[in-house]
C-alpha cells in the first residue's frame, strides 16, 4: 500500500511538473506576443506622429488658415496663417477647444454637428475674425481627426456687399425721377390748361429726364471701362484738354464768381489716354471743385512732369470730405451724406468711381486729400508718351 501511495504521489508530481512547464511556455509565448504588440503599437504611434508632423509641415506652406481638429472639436495643431489670425501664439497651448478661438455658439453647434455626422458637404457659416471674412470647410482624415480649412473670402464678401448696395442705390436713383415723371405726366391731364403748371411740369420732366439720362450714361461708361484696354498709340495734350473743359464750365464759373488758375512747369508730355476719356476725367474733377467751392472762390490746377508720369493736381476751397469717407467716395454710388440722397444740382455718386476706374485702366491713379484749413486736393497721375528719338 505504501508503494501504491508513492506511485500516486509521483504521478501527481509528474502531472504538476508537465502542467507547470506548459503554463510557463504559454506565459512565455504570451509575453513574447505582448512584447511584439508593444513594439508594433510603438512603431504605429511613431509612424502616426511622423505623418502628423509631415502634414503640419505641408500645411505650413499653405497661405490659407488651416487647423487640425480631433473628434471632440479641439484644435491640435495649426499652420502659421491660422495662428496669426486666431492669435494662437499668445493664447493657451494646444490642444484647445475651438470655442477658445471662435466664440460663436451658433457656429460651434454647426461645427459639432459636422464632426459627429462627418458630413463634408455640410455648410459652415462664415467667420469674421481680425477684419477678415473666412469661409470654413471640413475635410475628414478618418474618424478621429479632420482638417478645418478657412478660406479668406474678404474681397468676395466686400464685392457682394457693394453689389447689393449698388443695386439698392440704383433702384432708388431710378425710382425717384421716374415717380416724378409719372406724377407730373398724370397731373398734366387734369391741370394742363394752367400755363404756370405746364411750365413747371415741363421743367421738372426735363430735369428728371436729364438726370436719368446722366445716370444711364454713367452706368454705360462704367460698363465700357470694365472691358477697356490701354492703347499706347492714343495720346492727349493735357493743356489742350484743360482749355476745352474750362470753356465748358465758364457759365457755371461766372454764376458763382469763381476763377480757375493754371500753373505748369516746362513742357507737358502727351498723356497715354484718349482725349475724350481725359476730358471726362478732368471735367468731373473740376465740376466737383466748382460745385463745392464758395462763391468768389479760386480753383487751382497745377500740372507737372515727374519722370515718365504726369501729375495734375486740382485744389478747391470747399469744405473737403470727412476723413471717414475719404477712402470710400470713389466707390460706385457712395455719397458722403447718405441722408441727402439727391442733390439739387444732380450728383448720383458715380462720377469719382468713373474717374478712378478710368485712370486705373490707363495705369494711372487718383488720390484725394483734405487741405488745411479747408479745401480738397485731387491728384491725377498718368503715364506720358515716350519719345523714342530721345532714348
Amino acid at each position: 500500500m505504501t508503494a501504491g501511495l508513492i506511485l500516486l504521489i509521483i504521478g501527481m508530481v509528474s502531472i504538476w511538473v508537465v502542467s507547470a512547464q506548459r503554463t510557463r511556455k504559454e506565459l512565455e509565448e504570451a509575453h513574447a506576443e505582448l512584447d511584439l504588440l508593444r513594439e508594433t503599437s510603438g512603431g504605429l504611434k511613431e509612424t502616426l506622429e511622423i505623418r502628423g508632423r509631415r502634414l503640419d509641415v505641408l500645411l505650413s506652406s499653405v497661405s490659407e488658415a488651416v487647423m487640425r481638429v480631433d473628434s471632440l472639436g479641439r484644435v491640435t495643431s495649426a499652420n502659421q496663417r491660422a495662428a496669426e489670425l486666431f492669435k494662437m501664439a499668445t493664447g493657451p497651448e494646444l490642444p484647445q477647444s475651438m470655442l477658445v478661438f471662435i466664440r460663436d455658439p451658433d457656429w460651434y453647434r454647426a461645427f459639432s454637428t459636422a464632426l459627429k455626422t462627418q458630413a463634408n458637404d455640410l455648410h459652415l457659416p462664415d467667420i469674421e475674425v481680425a477684419d477678415r471674412v473666412l469661409a470654413p470647410r471640413l475635410a475628414f482624415l478618418g474618424k478621429d481627426q479632420a482638417l478645418l480649412l478657412c478660406m479668406d473670402v474678404t474681397e468676395r464678401d466686400k464685392q457682394e456687399r457693394q453689389q447689393r448696395q449698388f443695386l439698392s442705390n440704383l433702384k432708388h436713383d431710378l425710382k425717384t425721377p421716374l415717380t416724378s415723371l409719372l406724377g407730373y405726366a398724370r397731373s398734366l391731364e387734369s391741370f394742363g390748361h394752367d400755363p404756370e403748371f405746364r411750365a413747371e411740369a415741363a421743367k421738372v420732366i426735363a430735369d428728371e429726364a436729364k438726370h436719368v439720362n446722366q445716370l444711364l450714361d454713367s452706368l454705360l461708361t462704367l460698363d465700357q471701362i470694365e472691358f477697356a484696354h490701354r492703347h499706347d498709340i492714343i495720346a492727349s495734350d493735357p493743356l489742350d484738354v484743360f482749355q476745352k473743359v474750362k470753356d465748358v464750365l465758364v457759365p457755371r464759373l461766372l454764376a458763382k464768381g469763381l476763377s480757375i488758375e493754371l500753373t505748369h512747369c516746362g513742357e507737358m508730355g502727351d498723356l497715354l489716354i484718349a482725349e475724350h476719356d481725359f476730358e471726362r476725367v478732368l471735367l468731373n474733377i473740376l465740376e466737383n471743385a466748382q460745385r463745392y467751392s464758395p462763391d468768389d472762390g479760386l480753383i487751382r490746377v497745377d500740372m507737372k512732369m515727374d519722370g515718365a508720369l504726369a501729375e495734375i493736381v486740382v485744389e478747391d476751397q470747399g469744405p473737403g470730405i470727412p476723413e471717414k469717407d475719404l477712402a470710400k467716395v470713389t466707390e460706385r454710388f457712395y455719397r458722403v451724406d447718405q441722408a441727402r440722397r439727391r442733390r439739387k444740382d444732380g450728383g448720383h455718386g458715380l462720377g469719382l468711381a468713373i474717374v478712378k476706374e478710368m485712370l486705373e485702366v490707363h495705369d494711372g491713379s487718383l488720390e484725394l486729400a483734405n487741405l488745411t484749413p479747408r479745401g480738397l486736393s485731387a491728384k491725377i497721375t498718368l503715364p506720358t508718351e515716350i519719345d523714342d528719338a530721345s532714348e
